[in-house]
């Protein structure tokens, strides 16, 4: 039977060279999203970022108010903050990796079910997404602090 082990990390964790690519991910992602978020805070038809407003009202959001505050403050700042977890090897880093990760494949997921149309950019976050969840996991179990037996 196989179980899941979790562990207490060291103060810092090791982070393998390859999670600098997480990194970099981590800071593409929140220069794309702080000002996509702020544009649509200060505009919630969309219309500043080039999104019909029909396309939002459609929705159970009615505007782009919230995903303007869901890709400010995860997308963008909480991937900026994580980034610089990473680079100091805090302990958490690993974990959120995987969270904002899940939680960036979840937005993408979320635009494709609602939204009329599609876009190249879906499918590049929807990429990333998954990369920084496969990245959490490698970082996770290469410091012990996932293992399965």
């Amino acid at each position: 039977m196989t179980s899941l082990v979790l562990r207490q990390p060291a103060r810092p964790v090791p982070r393998p060279r390859w999670v600098w690519i997480a990194i970099a991910l981590e800071g593409f992602t929140a220069v794309g999203a702080i000002p996509v978020g702020l544009s649509m805070l200060q505009d919630p038809t969309g219309a500043a970022v080039g999104l019909p407003p029909g396309w939002i009202e459609a929705t159970i959001f009615g505007s782009y108010v919230v995903p303007g505050l869901y890709l400010l403050f995860v997308n963008g700042i909480g991937m900026l903050l994580l980034a610089g977890l990473s680079v100091a090897r805090h302990p958490v880093a690993p974990w959120l990796t995987g969270i904002l990760g899940t939680g960036l494949v979840i937005w993408i997921l979320v635009q494709v079910a609602v939204l009329p149309e599609l876009s190249p950019l879906q499918a590049l976050f929807g990429v990333i997404g998954t990369v920084l969840v496969g990245a959490s996991v490698a970082w996770l179990r290469a410091t012990g602090q996932l293992a399965f037996r």
